[in-house]
């Protein structure tokens, strides 16, 4: 129903058939008004629901009349639906009227049901993966250690480029082929997704199992990658898929978008539902970062900075907590029902290791932090630059597309085994020591080992072990260390560009340690200090990262969870602090941010940069045309001019030129409404698929027939009738928008989107004149203005 005002004398009422008419005075300045439905007539009363908040119907600034906040449309309830009809005494509101935009108002049951089985369903699906990839890993390394044992090095060699290009070959072809969106690591992505940006086709079933299997098989070819970004996307993506399919069914409401037609839509709560799958995709992130390292607090931190920049709803702190504890305990019951240890599969210090450091260690180990903090700048900056090169080269042999993509790509894993392997043959045999470490023997006699071979041909987490050791002091020696290095450092970099899901998280730690541990080795062959290698090794790692990541509490805590060593805490802090000061001065942004400038992905700073400082509501607002401006009753007609319009995506609703805004329409339920007052395929179930915003008819939507107004509907979904030209749009918009005056400044408006998770502001004059709309998709553009690429 859509109210008019009118003025009456206060206390007076009518009944215009089975409506009641009432007159309530308004709050601010007294002014009665009679409030007459007109359409289909539903008993109304004043008592049902809060008035709204924005003014409407009033030409003299100081005599508003209001509008009640409730909308007179069938709702669903514990995923059963409400009648139409609200009587006197038992009135409803509309849940998505009433809640806050970042609030979800599911029951008990259904997000510890979510989070409990995000959680089982990460640790499952982690210790699958790493079971897979050791299968494929060591398939590899065996038969190149038996080429070599039976033909010579050379042989060796080729078998191991061979296999890992193969890898590389289905990986790429499934990216190219299947699903073109999983080429990276999708950290990028998931990240504006947490932001509170809308990202289409991100989480998807396929997009699931694409990046499950090409993570498994970019690892085991052998690509400068790790698995933490990937598998984070996972996690969310998991997460997103099990908290649709057991959310939805409670944020769906059905419409009636055409009475005389009885033409109803079933629409879903977008911003509940967006609320709820970002829970979830925090608990999920985070407990595929548990997994991963054994660290469940280091998890919690990390996703805790990934989406610092939004409101943490206090609710997540909890779910967070339970789920990654949950997600570990599983990892170590997989473990021992196949009678092995969790270590095997993480970087965990398994047994007590020298880690004992000394005050004159102090300046060495700043030192290592201010190098790498340079080191990590320039790592950075290359893998960017490499990127740009990639993507012009590609441009200009668009026509050889994807066939270029995926020789590329092959070709690429078998330079990464084979340098890597011929690297190795300018390293020296070392007998093996006491630690009882795993090395790689390569092209050395039995007993014997190759160091480089042992850093470079391996899994990055087998290196990383290696380095963090601090039983194996003078099993690795300077001079090896930094041939990785600089191997390890071009090949990563070489990388940036390629379809390869893989992520530069445990790449950069490797990174670290080796530069680490070579410092260290050198210090102490000097007799300048004498606490272990592994440990500047440790230390290199977290400022390696940090500088990568620009994280700081999760650098520090997923490292020494991994040493399981709290005594190295306030040296590593140290290192942290040092790599991040002077990678600061350098590198505004973290690698994840400048990807997400150079993609141009919708992402929101927590504070609002100061090039806004200037800028007033009205100079950001979104090209509005007349055409996108429509009234409470809009034809079919202006309904389809206006979404012709397809740079809007916000649609105010006015009762005539000059009248104020009375509420706004996102295009999602816009679209759902026409195409089910139309008789559209996607409503109906058949033809093409639905369009976001609205699902397919189902067989029996609702197990009890009821009545409005005594009248049944026996069909939901009948085509619109012949002369029915009209949507009633005031049933299906937020007749409560946050209003802002044009002349607000930008920074104070910044907080709706970043802290409250608003979707638009509308901007009116000090007398109430629509002036525009921003939206977050355009506050994300005129701040992208600002930005300067590195």
């Amino acid at each position: 129903a859509k109210f008019i005002p009118s003025s009456m004398p206060l206390g007076s009422g009518a009944d215009s058939g089975a409506a009641r008419v009432f007159t309530p005075a308004c709050r601010c300045c007294g002014v009665q008004s009679e409030w007459r439905p007109f359409g289909p007539a539903l008993a109304l009363d004043s008592r049902a629901g809060p008035m709204a908040r924005v003014p409407f119907a009033s030409q003299e600034l100081g005599s508003l009349t209001w509008r009640p906040s409730w909308l007179q449309m069938p709702t669903m309830e514990a995923g059963r639906p409400v009648s139409f009809a609200l009587t006197e005494g038992n009135g409803r509101s509309r849940q998505s009227s009433v809640v806050g935009p970042q609030t979800h108002r599911l029951p008990f049951k259904v997000m510890w049901g979510i989070t409990l089985l995000v959680s089982v369903g990460m640790a499952l699906l982690n210790f699958a993966t790493i079971l897979v990839i050791e299968f494929l890993v060591h398939f590899k390394f065996r038969t190149m250690q038996a080429s070599i044992t039976s033909s010579g090095v050379g042989l060796g060699i080729l078998t191991l480029t061979g296999i890992s290009m193969f890898y590389a070959l289905l990986g790429v072809c499934m990216i190219q082929f299947i699903a073109p969106s999983c080429s990276g690591s999708g950290l990028p992505e998931n990240k504006c997704y947490l932001n509170g940006s809308t990202m289409p086709g991100l989480f998807t079933k396929k997009t699931l199992g694409v990046r499950v299997a090409t993570s498994i098989l970019a690892n085991a070819a052998g690509f400068p990658v790790g698995r933490e970004g990937p598998t984070v996307t996972i996690g969310s993506n998991l997460a997103f898929l099990v908290s649709k399919w057991l959310a939805q069914p409670y944020l769906k409401e059905w419409v009636e978008v055409n009475h005389e037609a009885r033409a109803c839509a079933l629409m879903v709560d977008e911003q509940r539902l967006a609320h709820t799958t970002r829970v979830a995709c925090s608990v999920g992130g985070a407990c595929a970062m548990a997994v991963i390292f054994n660290a469940p607090f280091g998890g919690f931190l990390y996703m805790f900075e990934e989406i610092a920049s939004v409101a943490w709803p206090v609710e997540l702190t909890f779910r967070v907590f339970v789920a990654t504890m949950l997600c570990s305990l599983l990892s170590y019951a997989l473990c021992y029902l196949i009678h092995s240890d969790i270590e095997e599969f993480v970087i965990y210090a398994e047994m007590p290791m020298n880690k004992e450091w000394e005050f004159r260690d102090i300046p060495v180990f700043i030192f290592v932090a201010a190098m790498l903090g340079v080191v990590t700048s320039l790592h950075t900056r290359a893998m960017l630059a490499v990127t740009v090169l990639r993507q012009r080269f590609t441009s200009r042999i668009r026509r050889l597309q994807p066939c270029a993509r995926i020789l590329e790509t092959m070709f690429y894993a078998g330079l990464c085994a084979l340098l890597s392997a011929v690297v190795s043959l300018f390293d020296s045999c070392a007998k093996k020591g006491s630690s009882d470490l795993q090395y790689v023997t390569f092209n050395c006699p039995e007993g014997e080992y190759n160091t480089v071979a042992s850093l470079l041909v391996t899994t990055s987490h087998s290196s990383v072990k290696l380095l963090f050791s601090g039983n194996n002091a003078g099993e690795i020696s300077a001079w090896s260390s930094i041939l990785a290095f600089v191997t390890y450092f071009v090949l990563q970099v070489g990388l940036s560009g390629l379809p390869v899901p893989g992520g530069a998280f445990t790449a950069t730690m490797l990174l670290g340690g080796l530069f680490g541990r070579s410092v260290g080795e050198l210090c102490r062959d000097l007799g300048i200090v004498r606490t272990a290698s592994g440990v500047y090794a440790v230390v290199g790692s977290a400022a390696m990262l940090c500088g990568f990541k620009q994280m700081t509490l999760a650098s520090v805590l997923i490292v020494v969870e991994c040493i399981n060593d709290l005594r190295l805490a306030p040296v590593v802090m140290l290192g942290v602090a040092v790599s991040m000061t002077v990678n600061w001065q350098m590198n505004e942004r973290g690698h994840d941010e400048e990807q997400i400038i150079r993609k141009n992905l919708p992402f929101l700073e927590g504070e609002a940069p100061h090039e806004l400082d200037s800028e007033a509501a009205l100079g950001i607002c979104d090209p509005l045309p007349e055409e996108a401006i429509l009234p409470p009753e809009a034809s079919i007609v202006a309904v389809k001019r206006a979404l012709l319009e397809t740079q809007v995506l916000w649609f105010p609703i006015r009762d005539g030129p000059g009248s104020p805004c009375i509420g706004i329409l996102g295009r999602a339920r816009l679209e759902a409404a026409l195409s089910a007052a139309c008789g559209s395929d996607a409503v109906r179930g058949s033809g093409r698929g639905p369009i976001e915003g609205i699902e397919p008819a189902e067989e029996n939507p609702f197990e009890e027939k009821f009545d409005v107004e005594g009248e049944s509907y026996p069909d939901l979904f009948r085509r619109i009738v012949p002369g029915v030209d009209t949507l009633p749009l005031h049933c299906i918009m937020d007749p409560t928008p946050f209003t802002v005056v044009e002349d607000m400044p930008a920074p104070r408006l910044y907080a709706l989107f970043t802290k409250v998770g608003e979707r638009c502001v509308l901007v009116t004059s000090i007398r109430g004149e629509l002036r525009g709309v921003i939206s977050r998709e355009g506050l994300v553009a005129a701040t992208r203005r600002t930005h300067v690429l590195v």
